[in-house]
């Protein structure tokens, strides 16, 4: 399977070090020399240096062949953008669009990308309509031979990670945290040291078996 990742932030480096771990052909679009440096440090010669709303840049990277576009950088706008070259000029069949607003969301999906991501407005409704938990939402499968989960982990108020830190916890075995999104912001620097606050909201990978006790642990 071929997938193209535009954004070498920590969600999209994840991802793609999943799918690479299964042999997957993956190429990752970014315009941060630095941020394309640690990835390619991290997961080798994958990166591709442009504007992902480019033509030219997506071409490059292999989107007239990829199986799924993902968008996954910090920008909204360029997300969108890029999601909808893949579908219209390469037809790519998938493409999945992260944002960070709810309001967007409708439009983005009229638009006609195939999977729009909130990343920060997971609704009680929604996730009791995906997965029947009030912690836990599925938000997207990563294929493999070790099939593994992006998932939304939202703290419970009243539970007992409030006040710890990741480091300070006993995570099962497979669950890597990624991010953390408090009231709209995004915390990527210092994840494992930052303390929890009820609310937050963590950006996991994770084997499946892991989520009832994620659920536990969170609740």
């Amino acid at each position: 399977m071929n997938v193209v990742i535009f954004g070498a932030n920590k969600v999209g480096r994840s991802i793609a070090e999943w799918l690479l771990s299964d042999w997957h052909e993956v190429s990752i679009i970014d315009n941060d020399h630095s941020k394309l440096q640690d990835t390619e440090d991290e997961l080798g010669s994958v990166v591709i240096q442009g504007d992902a709303t480019s033509e030219e840049i997506l071409r490059l990277s292999g989107t007239s062949r990829a199986d799924i576009f993902i968008a996954a950088s910090d920008s909204e706008a360029e997300n969108m953008v890029s999601c909808q070259m893949a579908k219209e000029v390469f037809e790519v069949d998938n493409t999945i669009c992260l944002i960070y607003s709810e309001e967007n969301q409708s439009l983005f999906q009229l638009l006609g990308i195939d999977s729009v991501i909130d990343l920060t407005a997971v609704s009680l409704r929604t996730v009791q309509e995906n997965l029947n938990v009030d912690v836990i939402l599925s938000l997207m499968d990563i294929p493999g031979s070790t099939p593994a989960n992006l998932i939304s982990i939202r703290i419970s108020e009243g539970s007992e990670t409030i006040g710890e830190t990741l480091s300070n916890l006993s995570l099962p075995n497979g669950v890597s945290v990624k991010m953390i999104i408090r009231s709209g912001a995004i915390i990527e620097d210092s994840v494992e040291d930052t303390i929890l606050r009820d609310e937050d909201q963590l950006l996991v990978i994770t084997d499946s078996i892991n989520l009832d006790q994620l659920k536990e642990l969170f609740q």
